[in-house]
């Protein structure tokens, strides 16, 4: 442990450049250092751009209200194959990702921003954004 702490020690107080590192042999000494070898990242896919989507539904209930909303895709290359929900919805609220539909209920006043990806069978995304509304 006292090991732990005394690495954790040095490492917060070195530089925050840099280090010359010098590799090491326990049979010969040192060692050249190992050649950099350029980085060759694959091609970004060709995906395409038309790839858009709204969010069709009640964006504003009542509380206790019944929330649905769906995305409408427009564009996709072929079938959508992901949906994926980022945000907080209200209490009550439920998501289904395998139709990327907001469903149940609004349990608790608020406004809620949500965000919801949907993803292509040809790799492409894009985002729809809306603001479920719970009026109390």
């Amino acid at each position: 442990m006292r090991f732990v702490a005394l690495l954790l020690g040095l490492s917060l107080a070195a530089p925050g450049h840099t280090a010359n590192v010098v590799w090491r042999s326990s049979d010969s000494g040192v060692l050249t250092s190992p050649a950099s070898a350029p980085v060759i990242l694959p091609p970004e896919p060709d995906v395409p751009s038309g790839l858009s989507a709204t969010m069709a539904g009640q964006a504003s209930v009542a509380v206790g209200g019944v929330l649905d909303l769906r995305p409408v895709a427009v564009g996709a290359s072929g079938r959508i194959v992901s949906y994926l929900l980022f945000g907080r919805l209200p209490i009550g609220g439920t998501f289904d990702a395998g139709a990327g539909k907001i469903g149940g209920r609004g349990l608790v006043a608020g406004s809620y921003p949500v965000w919801v990806s949907l993803g292509d069978e040809s790799g492409a995304v894009t985002v729809v954004a809306v603001t479920i509304v719970v009026r109390g």
